[in-house]
């Protein structure tokens, strides 16, 4: 056997890299009259692409590749493995499957000088099974190749071999996130902490791709991740914004055009900032369609009860927050007054809308109050 082939998959960003290793060990095998390198690739198919912890985001295209080439063999010997020397970090090896176990722990000598500490050698195997160790300056010569066909055909094997499709902190360029995901962790972190343009901290945009593809502390996102448990369920909520998105193709306004073109399919991260700062829009847009004198009746939960100045006896700023993130206030004298985390029903009339910490809050009055 002359030529071998190695078959795994790669991302379609990943192809160019290793052509160029095939074309460049190509170009020097075959000009020392060995068969030369090919590629045969395979149908192109969707990847689930994970975040840290594991959870599909989103899915980038990858195939599987056949790169076939030239085995270096002489007098019954084959070249099956390179080890790049290092004393403080260990040695490197790239070996042909099955051989990996023969070429570990080598130490670094050559059996036809009897030099040692040479920086590379290479492993070869006899067809009687014994194996002998080459430096690289003797390699060549004893095997009657040139040093850069070894070299850039182990680059090429090298590059087959390490070939991981999956990388912790990469971002692919072809990388597409869920729609779906991308609001549902905007949603929640705009319920929970409220929504952060540009110029007021870590905005909420930062902490959606920082949850989808990381690069923030450890500590960090696990704060993120608890503001994602305490929003609960808000698929529902961003269902909605989703929808409001769509229906913007054919508005005037050129923003909500560019989001119905983002949220149509899955996402490039570049659209993140873009996507996630619907939500605040839509949930203001929501609430505003709430006007004075409407009859409005929820299920909500009281976040904050604090007195207020009166003349006629004991008063409260009462606060709810409903499953999908709108807000509201009532100023009651009913006692005994709501507590905090009291989960209500609440039917009263509305009085005005009103823009506070960034996200609108209707105003009731003459509410009706009961457990949920």
């Amino acid at each position: 056997m002359s030529s071998t082939s190695l078959t795994f998959p790669v991302r379609n960003d990943q192809l160019p890299a290793l052509r160029e290793a095939i074309e460049q060990a190509d170009r020097q095998t075959r000009a020392h009259g060995l068969t030369g390198c090919h590629l045969t690739r395979g149908p192109v198919e969707p990847m689930p692409w994970p975040d840290v912890n594991g959870v599909p985001i989103g899915a980038v295209a990858v195939q599987d590749v056949t790169v076939t080439f030239p085995l270096l063999q002489f007098q019954g010997w084959t070249v099956i493995a390179q080890v790049e020397h290092d004393g403080a970090a260990g040695s490197a090896v790239t070996a042909l499957p099955p051989f990996e176990d023969e070429a570990a722990d080598r130490i670094a000598h050559c059996d036809a000088c009897g030099e040692r500490g040479a920086l590379t050698s290479y492993l070869l195997r006899h067809e009687d099974g014994s194996t002998m160790q080459l430096g690289m300056t003797c390699a060549g010569p004893y095997a009657n190749l040139p040093v850069t066909v070894l070299r850039d055909l182990w680059n090429l094997i090298r590059c087959c071999l390490t070939a991981e499709p999956y990388e912790p902190d990469e971002v692919p360029p072809d990388l597409r996130l869920h729609v779906d995901q991308v609001l549902e962790y905007a949603v929640a972190l705009t319920i929970q902490v409220g929504y952060v343009k540009r110029g007021g901290g870590w905005t909420t945009a930062e902490q959606v791709r920082a949850l989808l593809l990381g690069g923030a502390g450890r500590e960090a996102l696990d704060q993120l991740h608890e503001h994602l448990r305490a929003a609960g369920n808000v698929e529902s909520t961003a269902a909605a914004v989703r929808d409001w998105c769509l229906h913007g193709d054919a508005a005037a306004s050129d923003y909500r055009r560019k989001l119905a073109r983002a949220v149509a399919q899955d996402l490039a991260p570049a659209d993140i900032g873009l996507v996630v700062s619907a939500v605040p829009m839509y949930l203001r847009e929501a609430q505003r369609r709430l006007t004075t004198e409407d009859r409005e009746s929820i299920t909500a939960t009281v976040t904050e009860v604090s007195p207020l100045a009166s003349q006629w006896g004991e008063r409260r700023r009462v606060r709810f927050t409903d499953g999908a993130g709108r807000r509201y206030a009532w100023d009651s004298m009913t006692q005994p007054f709501p507590e905090v985390g009291q989960r209500l029903r609440v039917t009263g009339r509305v009085v005005r809308n009103a823009v506070r910490e960034g996200m609108v809050e209707t105003y009731l009055t003459r509410c009706r109050v009961a457990p949920a």
